[in-house]
């Protein structure tokens, strides 16, 4: 039976010398990942971590990164990843708030963070990869060549917490979003029983492990399958496109913003995409324009993932089903899907509502905060904060986010609808969509547009073809030209810099 201490072992019975991760030029068979958990759960170990302690890792993507984070598994403890983007005060919050008792930064963010840092009363040791820094920590790769095997294997029970993911907060202080060792090995066994992950396959992660659509969307189900796991350091569209052409992977999953970059490179004229089984994008919606560039360069459809850090990628697409563009399938294996209206009633097939979701694999409550469990998990169901429907056939279509749904004279627009309608106008790159201050009539809707590099962009005209579109009533009140729409530390789109930045422009509604 499977637990997070011996997840990536299983493979290694059989199969031990075949290549569970890739680092640029070096591979790590399953044995030699093996000893790698084996030594940092050592050393951990050493330091006098125990069952339930909480460790905090700070890096860019690295095998030592996965093999910490399986280590400290192996002996029972809590992770707690922290954004590679985090400035010093969010660090001290998630170490805080978290109760980190250990901590390990990688040398360059630690470098960054000297001088700003105040080390929280709980944490009693801090450490960087390679090189001592003043005021942060000394090197734990130094400490592990004087640990001696000492760790006895002690796997998270089942139902106890094994790792905390902060949100990123945007508009508050971030959430700690708790996984127990079953939320993890469920997605990871749902994931990849739902794709048909096989040992053949090889996932190129985008994105960073410390998130959760790397770690428990990708590392995870890959490492449960006995599949390989390709790391970047840090994502370029360059770097992403050479891992690509050296290794083919036959997986991969990555923002939309990052496959825009991926397809404007030069570079993307060397590359066959043809191994590729599924190109799975998510983290926002992905608009027409992309699935066209898409599908100029791969017969294999690009498809949309739903998914939150409280249940990983629940809505994707399954193996031979049919692609409907802009839907994201149906709900993967062990997920139940439904969609609520504002009186918590199901709606009829077709209609708009919140989506919510059950699951073994959704996470189990938000880390010291009853509060927000109580007002988001209500009966085991997970209340997203997501607008979608379901048709006819059972395909979930996200619409936007509940708390976005903009109030004008009564009826209710939601602005993912109206961003679809602008992305399609050709003079447009990418939009974003948000309400005024409520005024006398309610909200109007202001458009937040990037025009196509060397179009000028006519306002009045596109106000009309948008309203051609879909109702008039949806169509921009409002329009905003920039150069380039704000994003967050994860590369999503940043909506509480744009409600601020409406907010300025229009304070009365």
């Amino acid at each position: 039976m499977l637990d997070l201490a011996n997840l990536a072992h299983d493979t290694l019975k059989t199969h031990p010398d075949s290549t569970a991760l890739i680092f640029g030029t070096r591979s790590i068979s399953y044995q030699a990942f093996h000893e790698m958990v084996q030594a940092q759960a050592d050393c951990l170990s050493a330091q006098g971590l125990q069952k339930g302690d909480r460790v905090g890792l700070m890096s860019h993507n690295h095998p030592d990164l996965a093999a910490l984070l399986f280590g400290a598994w192996r002996i029972g403890c809590v992770v707690v990843p922290i954004n590679h983007l985090y400035q010093a005060p969010e660090v001290e919050f998630a170490v805080e708030h978290g109760g980190i008792r250990l901590l390990v930064i990688q040398d360059r963010l630690a470098e960054e963070l000297a001088g700003q840092f105040t080390p929280p009363d709980c944490l009693e040791h801090a450490f960087t990869f390679d090189t001592a820094i003043e005021g942060i920590g000394s090197p734990w790769n130094e400490l592990m060549k004087q640990t001696h095997p000492t760790a006895e294997v002690q796997a998270p029970v089942e139902a106890e917490p094994a790792a905390i993911y902060y949100t990123s907060g945007s508009t508050s202080k971030p959430k700690g979003v708790t996984h127990t060792a079953h939320s993890i090995l469920e997605t990871g066994r749902s994931r990849a029983e739902t794709m048909g992950l096989a040992r053949d396959d090889l996932w190129l992660l985008s994105t960073q492990l410390v998130h959760v659509s790397a770690s428990l969307g990708s590392l995870i189900p890959a490492l449960t399958a006995g599949g390989t796991v390709v790391f970047l350091d840090e994502f370029s569209p360059e770097a992403w496109l050479e891992a690509f052409r050296r290794h083919l992977p036959t997986r991969s999953l990555i923002l939309p913003s990052l496959l825009h970059d991926v397809l404007d490179c030069p570079a993307l004229e060397e590359i066959d995409f043809g191994s590729i089984r599924s190109m799975e994008c998510g983290g926002d919606f992905v608009t027409p324009d992309l699935y066209a560039a898409w599908d100029k360069v791969c017969n294999e459809p690009l498809t949309q993932v739903i998914g939150m850090t409280e249940c990983e990628g629940y809505c994707l697409r399954h193996p031979g089903g049919v692609v409907k563009q802009g839907s994201a399938g149906k709900p993967r294996i062990g997920v139940e899907v439904r969609v609520l209206n504002d009186q918590a009633e199901e709606v009829p097939v077709g209609e708009i509502g919140e989506l919510c979701v059950r699951s073994e694999s959704m996470a189990v409550d938000y880390w010291e905060d009853p509060e927000n469990t109580k007002a988001a998990i209500r009966d085991g169901w997970l209340h997203s904060g997501d607008q979608g429907r379901i048709d006819e056939d059972g395909d979930l279509w996200f619409v936007g986010r509940l708390k976005e749904i903009i109030v004008k004279r009564g009826s209710n627009i939601a602005p993912g609808e109206v961003e679809s309608a602008l992305d399609e106008h050709p003079d447009i790159a990418e939009s974003a969509v948000v309400g005024t201050p409520p005024g006398k009539h309610g909200q109007r809707v202001v458009a937040f547009v990037e025009p196509e590099p060397g179009k000028t962009l006519d306002t009045e005209a596109a106000g009309e073809w948008v309203a051609s579109q879909i109702a008039r009533f949806k169509a921009p009140d409002e329009w905003v030209l920039v150069d380039s729409l704000p994003r967050n530390a994860v590369g999503k789109l940043d909506r509480a810099a744009l409600h601020r930045r409406s907010k300025d422009l229009f304070p009365n509604g």
